[in-house]
């Protein structure tokens, strides 16, 4: 039974830091809907398992580095709430990690989604303006989504951005 609850407990700790990193941080919000566009597009392409899995990987890969570089900088302002040079380097490098897992994603992507009769199929698509209006109203629902965020009310100031 304590098992049980130490489990449970573990997973809802971990939801909480989820929930937290997607309410607090832009960053994640724009990688989750960049994710969700990465799934859509795919429904145009006929993907191996394998290609899916690294399309998967790639985005979770962005996402984990972003939880962990939010991590990083909470942590860093709690033991280091005054500038600290060195603190900034971490956070810096924390930030860095992420920007090279994006730049990768990219990557990625050109080389999965780059396929001009592919691209022209997706074209045609978008020639309904049924596709048009609901694309546009997801893209809307995602910018609201992206932009509307809580401020980080955490004790210590962030002067070591």
């Amino acid at each position: 039974m304590n098992k049980l609850y130490s489990l449970k407990n573990s997973f809802k700790c971990a939801f909480k830091g989820i929930y937290f990193v997607i309410g607090h941080e832009r960053n994640m919000r724009i990688h989750i809907v960049a994710a969700i566009y990465v799934a859509f597009f795919s429904a145009f392409y006929d993907f191996s398992k394998a290609e899916a899995a690294v399309l998967v990987i790639t985005c979770a890969l962005v996402m984990i580095f972003e939880a962990l570089n939010t991590s990083i900088e909470v942590l860093v302002d709690k033991v280091s709430p005054q500038y600290s040079p060195l603190a900034k380097v971490a956070k810096d490098v924390a930030a860095g990690a992420v920007l090279l897992s994006s730049i990768m994603a990219v990557i990625v992507g050109i080389i999965l989604f780059f396929d001009i009769e592919r691209l022209k199929h997706i074209l045609l698509f978008f020639t309904d303006w049924y596709n048009i209006l609901m694309f546009l109203g997801f893209s809307t629902i995602a910018l609201v989504f992206i932009t509307t965020g809580k401020k980080r009310k955490l004790k210590g100031k962030e002067k070591n951005d």
